[in-house]
């Protein structure tokens, strides 16, 4: 299993590899490329779609290329993301001699702490799904030169979003530009705005949001609230349905270990905590939601296709309508 955008001609001594990731001579392109492979397979492909892939692919193979900047940029990016996901994926399995015997330590005496290697593993990971997002960012900015990104599955799927990258969800809740965090998330994003999104605005209007100019006055007045609206919904959504909230390995609670040789721990959330946390991201969803019903009101002239599907019966603000039931109330 070889991979593409890397040569074992040009990796006798690793030199390739060594351009984007500090290894020795002895790391050996035959153990990495099945990795490299899959690595395409599975986080490259998703982003760039298979047509700018197979151009991108014929520009790194082509012993006479013509000088293309745009593709020389996309090739460095993909690369240096490539080989750190490589290494990341296969590290356990780099890190021992496999035989019809089992298994033995490559370290031997050498042998690094676990928190070493823990941090290690996270710095590849982090590093080479950071270097995804740029690549992704670049191709959005310089799709005039890169037609061929139009039709990659990353693109379409931005085109019915209004939450479009990691970039974007990161600036309304903190998941340290995690790209794998904003994957998993993408389920529940979808979600809502299929369902939650079309019940309080409509087809049309949410539509119309999609192809807005948001430099437009009528469109930056609500567009925010709408996209912190998606944000927490979304979160609520996945804390209903999974009983998790959104990191890096998932939809599940951590919290820091105080001991020096692990990163996390799992902790058991009891189901009242659970409740009100899941309620917590509700209500600031629905508050986000009842500004821009206030705002969408407040100027209906502006937004016809709102107006159509609102007519007298909009949804009405119940965010503060609170069920108290079994709680105490207190008058000063």
């Amino acid at each position: 299993m070889n991979p593409n955008l890397f040569k074992p001609e040009l990796n006798a001594k690793a030199e390739e590899f060594k351009q984007y990731l500090p290894v020795n001579v002895n790391c050996s392109f035959r153990s990495l490329a099945p990795a490299i492979a899959l690595c395409e397979k599975k986080y490259v492909l998703p982003i760039i779609g298979e047509t700018l892939f197979s151009r991108l692919v014929s520009y790194y193979q082509c012993d006479e290329r013509e000088e293309n900047a745009y593709l020389q940029e996309i090739l460095t990016l993909t690369q240096f993301a490539l080989i750190r996901l490589a290494y990341w994926q296969d590290y356990d399995i780099l890190s021992v001699n496999l035989s019809d015997k089992g298994a033995t330590d490559n370290a031997g005496e050498n042998r690094l702490y676990r928190y070493q290697t823990e941090a290690i593993k996270t710095s590849l990971k982090n590093d080479g799904f950071d270097q995804l997002d740029t690549l992704l960012e670049y191709c959005e900015q310089n799709i005039d030169h890169l037609p061929e990104f139009e039709q990659s599955p990353c693109r379409l799927a931005a085109e019915k979003s209004l939450i479009k990258n990691t970039r974007e969800f990161n600036e309304i809740y903190n998941i340290n530009n995690s790209r794998l965090v904003f994957l998993k998330m993408k389920y529940f994003i979808s979600m809502v705005e299929e369902l939650e999104l079309k019940h309080n605005l409509g087809d049309s209007f949410c539509n119309e949001l999609l192809s807005a100019d948001v430099s437009l006055e009528i469109y930056e007045r609500i567009l925010p609230k709408i996209k912190k609206f998606i944000v927490f919904k979304s979160i609520a959504e996945g804390i209903r349905e999974l009983h998790q909230i959104p990191t890096e390995k998932g939809l599940i609670f951590q919290s820091e270990k105080s001991a020096s040789n692990s990163n996390l721990e799992t902790t058991v959330i009891s189901l009242p905590e659970l409740s009100r946390t899941q309620e917590q991201y509700e209500q600031k969803a629905e508050r986000y939601m009842s500004g821009v019903i206030d705002t969408l009101q407040k100027h209906i002239v502006d937004y016809p296709a709102y107006q159509r599907f609102a007519g007298d019966n909009a949804p009405r603000n119940e965010v503060f309508h609170r069920n108290n039931k079994n709680r105490k109330i207190f008058h000063a």
